[in-house]
């Protein structure tokens, strides 16, 4: 083996996150210790000169040489990251797999060990939603390329019965994820509010005879938007008021931008106690929200979407009276 053969190998080794010591690497390479340090010095002195991102250690008290990338994360960070990503339930197994593999490999090897052996079981019993069955990581970077490039689309687009397909053309203005899904913002000349889930595209194609172009003034405020939207964003912006008897922090946290709306302590004792909180939403996602909360909660105003809440109770319970 040569002298650049072997520099070579030992780099490679620092690379893995294995600590070397000068005896170690004498014995394997059948080298004087001598030899290992004036290796290892050349190294140093190489990524002195270079713009990679290692720092190069030498610990005097185990006499071990090790490198660490500059721009590593901290593992509590990937575990952190890990442990939200499994609870998305948005990706299939492989691609879970994949984006924590890549997220593992920026950390020491040793807490990366430790960060895999927290996040195994939750892994194992990791059950995806139906999205999870398409690969969305390809999605996702085509759909950012777009967007960047202002690309008009001629798309297929699955309704959720996943029988019928609509042919549409549309400019891609944004990416967002909410409650299990990945959706993206499209823009078809009239109305900037047209949402769709990614995994529903099919047939994509850019459009080469039809170029939309978003005015600045009918640009979404994307953080505004996904505020306002709880699972459907469909219907007209209601701004509504409820009285909750469950944790009002529940209530407050699942909701952006809600609050509590002040009330004596006889108002609310007179109407049978609680908090009345106000909260600013689509109509669509609204009702569903509220039906899901149960006994715990009575919207109070507007009377248009107490009148629908009554209806979707009332068409409930008739269910159960067939």
């Amino acid at each position: 083996m040569t002298n650049t053969e072997r520099i070579i190998n030992v780099f490679i080794d620092l690379l893995h996150g294995d600590e070397l010591t000068a005896e170690a690497l004498a014995t394997k390479y059948q080298v004087t210790t001598r030899t290992v340090q004036r290796d290892l010095g050349s190294l140093r002195d190489l990524l002195q000169k270079s713009d990679l991102k290692y720092v190069y250690q030498h610990d005097a008290k185990t006499k071990t040489y090790a490198l660490r990338a500059m721009n590593q994360l901290a593992p509590v960070t990937v575990l952190a990251l890990l442990k939200q990503l499994i609870g998305t339930r948005a990706f299939g197994k492989r691609e879970l797999d994949q984006i924590a593999n890549e997220l593992l490999d920026l950390i020491e090897p040793a807490a990366a060990s430790q960060v895999r052996k927290l996040c195994v079981t939750t892994r194992s019993q990791y059950v995806p939603v139906s999205a999870g069955d398409k690969d969305l990581l390809p999605r996702l970077e085509q759909f950012s390329e777009w967007i960047a490039s202002q690309t008009t689309l001629a798309f297929n687009y699955e309704h959720s019965d996943g029988r019928h397909f609509q042919s549409e053309v549309g400019l891609p203005i944004s990416l967002y994820f909410s409650d299990y899904y990945f959706y993206v913002m499209m823009f078809d000349g009239q109305d900037s509010r047209r949402v769709y889930r990614l995994d529903r595209f099919t047939a994509i194609q850019p459009e080469k005879e039809l170029k939309l172009k978003v005015e600045l003034a009918k640009k979404l405020d994307e953080g505004a938007f996904v505020n306002k939207t709880y699972l459907l964003h469909g219907g007209n912006e209601t701004t509504y008021r409820f009285r909750y008897w469950g944790l009002p922090k529940t209530a407050l946290d699942r909701l952006p931008h809600s609050h509590l709306v002040p009330e004596t302590k006889t108002a609310a004792t007179a109407n049978g106690g609680g908090v009345v909180i106000e909260a600013h939403a689509f109509e669509q996602g609204t009702l569903l929200w509220v039906l899901s909360q149960g006994t715990t909660i009575k919207v109070l105003e507007p009377a248009s979407l107490v009148e629908k809440v009554k209806q979707a109770l009332s068409q409930t319970l008739a269910q159960y009276q067939a």
